[in-house]
């Protein structure tokens, strides 16, 4: 389902939830809904349980819902559950500025395969509520952190320690809580603490404006 509604802006309405229920060979939905900016609704929980008796073989949800600025409500808890062999969520929900509520903890939590967070929730202006720690724990993949919650400025609270515990592979948090002016509280010394093999740490936190209290000293060693 590669770019199939891309830039079908003037589609309106909610997208059913049972519309990809029999397409188990579905190998990716790379831009699927890309830049249409009219639909409107909650995304179902149900739409990507493409399974149908088979083993799930989506790989790709970059770009899914890219520019969808109406789409509103919360992200469901079990939207990825039966998406066992995806490697990115590259721009997944970038810009959808309607969506709102808080980013489930688990959301991931069954995509073991994933290499790449880059843009998954950027400019995402409307979820709310605090990072949930354990977000990416079932991750350990991950290469790409870069700009995963840029411009997500209505998060809040702190940023957990363990965030990234379990993403031993990443090389990049580039721009990753850039423009989240309402984290608050001060930067976990251990935050990086299990990832070693970074190289950019370009704009991390560029004009995070209420993260307080001191710079840890460790916390690039």
């Amino acid at each position: 389902f590669y770019e199939t509604f891309v830039n079908c802006s003037g589609l309106t309405g909610s997208i059913p939830g049972t519309l990809f229920a029999t397409n188990a060979q579905v190998g990716t939905f790379q831009g699927t809904f890309k830049q249409c900016s009219s639909l409107s609704g909650p995304i179902p929980g149900t739409l990507f349980d493409t399974r149908n008796g088979a083993d799930n073989i989506v790989t790709s949800f970059h770009s899914t819902f890219s520019q969808c600025y109406s789409l509103n409500g919360s992200i469901p808890a079990d939207l990825f559950k039966f998406n066992t062999a995806v490697i990115t969520f590259l721009s997944t929900f970038y810009n959808c500025n309607s969506l709102t509520g808080s980013i489930p903890a688990g959301l991931f939590a069954t995509n073991a395969q994933v290499t790449s967070f880059s843009n998954t929730f950027s400019g995402c202006t409307g979820l709310t509520g605090t990072i949930p720690e354990p977000l990416f724990a079932n991750n350990p993949d991950v290469t790409n952190f870069g700009s995963t919650f840029y411009k997500c400025n209505s998060l809040t609270g702190s940023i957990p320690a363990d965030l990234f515990k379990f993403n031993t592979a990443v090389t990049t948090f580039d721009r990753t809580f850039s423009q989240c002016f309402s984290l608050n509280g001060p930067i976990p010394a251990t935050l990086f603490a299990n990832n070693p093999l970074v190289t950019i740490f370009n704009g991390t936190f560029s004009s995070c404006t209420s993260l307080s209290g001191p710079i840890p000293e460790a916390l690039f060693a």
